[in-house]
């Protein structure tokens, strides 16, 4: 097992988590400053909350990986881990996005709307540049028949 290429991948991981909560909060914070509907604005609520659930989830998981890593860790069951932490990442990622579009849409239709569409759409690109970084470090490690 490429020990190296692990940390990595989990560094990476860990940076998209803690990238995920903080700007989860920042939109929190910002969010009674600007306009948009109560659906949207209950909607952009569900997301930042789900958003540090999942860095709760992720950040335990990598606790989890590193203790078995001080172990003969089987290499199946650490690129699975890794895999479920990308996913879980992945799923948050759509939700983003689906409220990004919802807030075009809504913008589009009211100018007023669009510090809100700001706010929601640069915390998504913060999100999804460090969620990029996070799938290609797991890519990058070496598949398990390298492992044998």
């Amino acid at each position: 097992m490429d020990s190296k290429a692990v940390l990595a991948a989990m560094g990476a991981i860990r940076d998209c988590a803690l990238a995920m909560m903080g700007n989860a909060s920042y939109i929190q914070q910002e969010l009674p400053r600007v306009e948009m509907t109560g659906e949207l604005r209950v909607r952009t609520a569900e997301v930042c909350e789900s958003l540090i659930g999942t860095k709760h989830d992720v950040i335990s998981e990598l606790f989890e990986l590193d203790e078995l890593l001080q172990t003969e860790a089987d290499w199946a069951v650490v690129s699975s881990r890794i895999d479920r932490a990308v996913r879980w990442l992945g799923e948050d990622i759509s939700q983003m996005h689906a409220l990004v579009l919802a807030l075009r849409e809504a913008s589009q239709k009211n100018d007023e709307y669009t510090l809100a569409l700001v706010l929601v759409q640069e915390s998504a690109a913060n999100i999804v540049n460090a969620f990029n970084r996070a799938k290609a470090a797991a890519e990058a490690l070496p598949g398990e028949k390298n492992n044998e």
